[in-house]
């Protein structure tokens, strides 16, 4: 006797197939959630903000002692004023670009104010 289905003699059943399938795809998922972890480890480990090259200037710099590196910022030197030198002219004020008292809340409600001639 044969353990085949009343599908036919000779033809396997398709649970083999989905059950294939279905490792196949398992095997996927788990092929990208480890494909993301490693992704995401190489994302959260810094690089270096200053390279080996940096490292050996910095010690080039420090050997070097010719050069003034105190550290300390100096203010510049001013040249000397001219005496006759022509007053500057005063600043003029300027009007501010927005009124300053249509922003003020009102105590009360009341009508509108009527709007003002724009200045040329």
């Amino acid at each position: 006797m044969s353990t085949t289905t009343s599908q036919g003699a000779g033809q396997p059943t398709s649970h083999k197939v989905v059950g294939e399938w279905f490792w196949r795809f398992l095997a996927a998922v788990m092929l990208f959630s480890v494909a993301w972890v490693l992704w995401i480890s190489y994302q959260l480990n810094p690089t270096p903000l200053a390279t080996a090259l940096a490292f050996e200037a910095a010690e080039k710099a420090k050997a070097n002692q010719n050069q003034n590196a105190s550290g300390l910022i100096k203010p510049p030197v001013e040249a000397p004023k001219p005496e006759a030198e022509a007053p500057k002219a005063e600043p003029v004020a300027k009007e501010p670009p927005v009124n300053v008292e249509k922003l003020k809340l009102s105590d009360s409600i009341s009508t509108p104010p009527a709007p003002e001639a724009k200045k040329n």
